[in-house]
C-alpha cells in the first residue's frame, strides 16, 4: 500500500504514488499558505528550527502550531495547496511526524471544497505516546474514503478541551 505521509515537518500528498512535501525554505509545504482557525485568536502557523533533530525526525524546518487556552477543541490549519486527489487503495494510508508535550488525539481531515458547505470530509483520529519532547510517527488509515476526491488538508494537531496554550510541532 502506498503511502500519503505528513511529518509536520514533512507532509506528503499523493495522487500515484509517495511525495514528500517539507517546511524547508523554498519546498512545497514551505510555500503553501496554511489558515489557522477554531483557534480564538489563531495565532499563524510558524515555521521554525526543528527543536528537536535527534530521532524519527532529523529535518532542519518544521512547523510549529500554538493550540491557545481560548480556542476550541478542534483548533486546527489547514491548506488548499495541494491540489485535487482521489483516495484509492494505494494512496490510503497517511503518517505524519509530530510532537507534543500531552497524549492527546490528532487528527487529520479532507475536504472537498469545490462544492457549496458544508463541504464532504472525511476525518480520522489517532492519540499520540511520546511526551517527552520525541518525535512520533503517527499513521491515519483513510481506506474508509477510496474513490472520495478532496483538495483541502486539514490538521488538528491537539484535539482536546485545553485551558492553557500548547505548543505541536509537526
Amino acid at each position: 500500500m502506498k503511502k500519503i505521509t505528513i511529518l509536520l515537518s514533512m507532509l506528503s500528498i499523493v495522487s500515484f504514488g509517495q511525495t514528500n512535501v517539507d517546511f524547508e525554505s523554498g519546498s512545497t509545504g514551505a510555500s503553501w499558505t496554511w489558515t489557522v482557525d477554531q483557534n480564538s485568536s489563531n495565532p499563524a502557523l510558524e515555521i521554525v528550527a526543528n527543536p528537536n533533530t535527534s530521532g524519527i525526525n532529523t529535518s532542519a524546518t518544521v512547523a510549529k502550531f500554538t493550540a491557545t487556552g481560548a480556542g476550541e477543541p478542534w483548533a486546527l490549519t489547514y491548506t488548499d495547496n495541494m491540489g485535487s486527489f482521489t483516495f484509492s487503495e494505494n494512496n490510503s494510508i497517511v503518517k505524519i511526524k509530530i510532537r507534543k508535550d500531552i497524549p492527546t488525539p490528532v487528527g487529520v481531515k479532507f475536504e472537498d471544497t469545490s462544492v457549496p458547505p458544508p463541504y464532504p470530509s472525511r476525518i480520522v483520529e489517532v492519540p499520540n505516546t511520546q511526551v517527552n519532547g520525541d518525535w512520533e510517527e503517527l499513521t491515519f488509515n483513510f481506506s474508509i474514503a477510496i474513490g472520495e476526491t478532496f483538495n483541502r488538508m486539514v490538521i488538528i494537531p491537539d484535539f482536546y478541551d485545553r485551558s492553557i496554550d500548547t505548543t505541536i510541532h509537526f
